[in-house]
């Protein structure tokens, strides 16, 4: 027993080392890739350092589910070409270990890698999807996207800065225009901005300046003119940042998902749904069931596809585990297609590369079966 073993260790080992260098690979262009777009939307005068690690480690920690089984079958199919073309299968195939004894190793760090995939997606994913938005949220709202000598609206109102170091202002112009019955403009020398994410409240504390309020359409009503040393102005960002924020389809829970789908098929109203298409909710539910399995299937089919290279086992695994992953998506994509065509219910379109894949694993496995005696 001591043989299959440590065999079996070695098998996993060499997998397991060209996959953690995919997943590092991976994770990192999908990052950048993403970072580029969530920079777009928050940088700014205000942005920090930070800001920046809170939102690098809220990527990381949306996108290795992603990642993972891709640079598995990376690990796979780099370390089954080595293997074969250094003729290391042909002498453990020699020695009397039969196919199975080189696929069940690599098969069961799939279905572990499937179980950690599962778990990513269904809990990890969702709950960094919605931190990621509410971090974005934040920032905008502390102001992030504040810059001297522009004009910025903030909650519905108008604001100028002629100067800014992180959350300190200087020259402060705010117009609020949001109650026709007393609209102001406020002047201030300087400001400091705090948010409150409990309340859903961005608080400007005003310093050295004068409120001007517009009279109503009343005859009898003057112009008024408030000097202050110090006033606290306050925003309600409650509807980017308290309870009644309505998250994404990918924010939410499979529970929340559910509920939204329970809610549609009964025929409540959607026009309160962020997602333009309600079936989407659907969609996203039963992807995080179907998605998980594909790191077992790129292990049965990773492993007879390795097994066929004797020269550039390292440049043709690499183009190979693109083309798989290519494949397989693709053919998820093309269910998803057909789930939002109404041919086929998501809960079965969503299974179809699934399906695919397992009968292409198939009959790899019998034709490498064959060829290897």
């Amino acid at each position: 027993m001591r043989g299959p073993r440590t065999l079996s260790i070695y098998i996993v080992r060499e997998v397991l080392q060209y996959a953690l260098l995919g997943l590092a690979a991976i994770t990192l262009v999908l990052v950048a890739r993403n970072l580029v777009r969530v920079l777009d939307e928050v940088i700014g005068a205000g942005f920090r350092f930070t800001d920046l690690m809170t939102v690098v480690r809220l990527l990381v920690t949306m996108l290795v589910s992603y990642a993972l089984p891709i640079a598995f079958l990376f690990g796979v199919l780099l370390a089954v070409g080595r293997m074969a073309a250094d003729v290391e299968i042909t002498a453990m195939r020699a020695c009397g270990v039969s196919l199975v004894g080189i696929v069940l190793p690599i098969t069961l760090v799939g279905v572990l890698i499937s179980c950690l995939h599962f778990h990513l997606s269904v809990v990890v994913e969702p709950a960094a999807q919605r931190q990621l938005g509410k971090a974005i949220v934040t920032l905008l709202a502390k102001g992030a996207t504040i810059v001297p000598g522009e004009f910025t609206v903030i909650g519905g109102r108008l604001i100028y800065v002629e100067s800014r170091d992180e959350n300190v202002l200087t020259g402060v112009v705010l117009a609020d225009r949001s109650d026709p019955k007393r609209m102001m403009m406020i002047f201030a020398a300087s400001g400091e901005m705090n948010l409150d994410e409990e309340k859903g409240e961005l608080t400007i504390a005003l310093r050295n300046g004068d409120i001007h309020i517009d009279p109503p359409s009343d005859p009898y009503r003057a112009y008024q003119r408030i000097a202050f040393d110090k006033f606290d102005y306050t925003l309600n960002m409650e509807g980017l940042l308290g309870p009644g924020a309505v998250p994404r389809a990918r924010e939410m829970t499979v529970a929340e998902l559910r509920e939204v789908v329970d809610f549609v098929e009964s025929g409540g109203p959607t026009y309160g749904l962020r997602e333009s298409e309600p079936l989407a909710y659907e969609l996203h539910l039963y992807r995080r069931y179907s998605a998980p399995l594909s790191s077992t299937l790129f292990a049965l089919v990773g492993v007879p596809l390795g097994m066929r290279r004797t020269r550039g086992a390292r440049a043709w695994g690499v183009l190979l585990s693109a083309g798989v992953a290519f494949v397989y998506y693709a053919v998820q994509s093309l269910g998803e297609f057909i789930a939002l065509s109404g041919w086929l219910a998501p809960v079965i379109a969503l299974w179809i590369p699934n399906v695919a894949f397992a009968a292409l694993a198939g009959v790899l496995l019998m034709r490498a079966r064959r060829l290897q005696g």
